[in-house]
C-alpha cells in the first residue's frame, strides 16, 4: 500500500532524514517513533503530498504521494488540534470532508456514523473554537476517516485524548482492519498495538 524508496527530505543545508526505504503491506500498522525534532511531523507532510520529498519517491497503492489517486486514497491527521475551521461546528467540519470525498447522499450518513463512533453527538454542533483540544482531536481523526481511506497517516494522535477516547480511536482502527496506518506517537500503548515500528533519529 505504501512505498518509500531512498527519500531524503533537507531543508537547506539542514537533512531531516535521509536513504529512507519503507514497504507497509495493506492492514499494518506502523509506529513512527522518535525524539523531537527527528523528523516525524515532516516525514508523514511528505507521505501525505503536502510537502515534496528532496530526492527519492514514494508511493500510495502504486500512485506517487501527492497525486490526485493517491490523496484519494489518503486520510491525513496531522497537528489534530488544529487546522479546523474554527467557526464551523465539529459536524460541519466533517462534512466539509464527506463532500469532496463522497456522493451527496453519502454525506449525512458516514458523518453521523463518525459521530457516533467517537463519541462527537454531544458538541456535533458546537463551534470548533470553543471545544476542548481533546474534543477538537476527535473531530480531526473523524475528518481523517471519513470515505474510508486505504492509508490513514496520524501525527500524535493520543496527545490530547484522554483514556477513554484514545480507546475509542483504537476501536475506531480495529473495525477496520484493511486500514493501512502509520502512527507518530510518543505513547506506548500507540507502540503496543502496532506491528512494526520505524524510530528517526535527529539530525546532528
Amino acid at each position: 500500500m505504501l512505498t518509500v524508496r531512498r527519500a531524503q527530505r533537507r531543508f537547506g543545508r539542514r537533512v531531516i532524514f535521509t536513504d529512507l526505504d519503507l514497504d507497509v503491506a495493506a492492514g499494518a500498522r506502523v509506529f513512527l517513533g522518535g525524539s523531537n525534532g527527528s523528523g516525524k511531523t515532516t516525514l508523514l507532510r511528505c507521505l501525505s503530498g503536502t510537502l515534496a520529498l528532496s530526492t527519492g519517491q514514494a508511493t500510495v497503492g502504486g500512485h506517487p504521494v501527492g497525486s490526485l489517486p493517491a490523496r484519494r486514497l489518503t486520510g491525513v491527521c496531522l497537528a489534530p488540534e488544529q487546522g479546523l475551521y474554527e467557526k464551523l461546528s465539529a459536524r460541519e467540519n466533517v462534512a466539509l470532508v464527506a463532500r469532496l470525498r463522497l456522493p451527496r447522499r453519502a454525506v449525512a450518513p458516514a458523518v453521523a456514523g463518525l459521530e457516533e463512533e467517537l463519541d462527537l453527538t454531544g458538541y456535533a454542533t458546537v463551534p470548533v473554537e470553543r471545544c476542548s483540544a481533546g474534543m477538537r482531536a476527535r473531530v480531526s481523526i473523524a475528518r481523517a476517516l471519513v470515505g474510508g481511506p486505504a492509508l490513514l497517516l496520524l501525527d500524535e494522535p493520543s496527545r490530547s485524548l484522554d483514556d477513554p477516547s484514545r480507546l475509542l480511536l483504537w476501536q475506531a482502527l480495529d473495525r477496520r482492519p484493511e486500514l493501512t496506518c502509520v502512527i507518530a506517537s510518543h505513547h506506548a500503548d500507540d507502540r503496543r498495538r502496532c506491528q512494526s515500528a520505524l524510530t528517526l533519529a535527529a539530525a546532528a
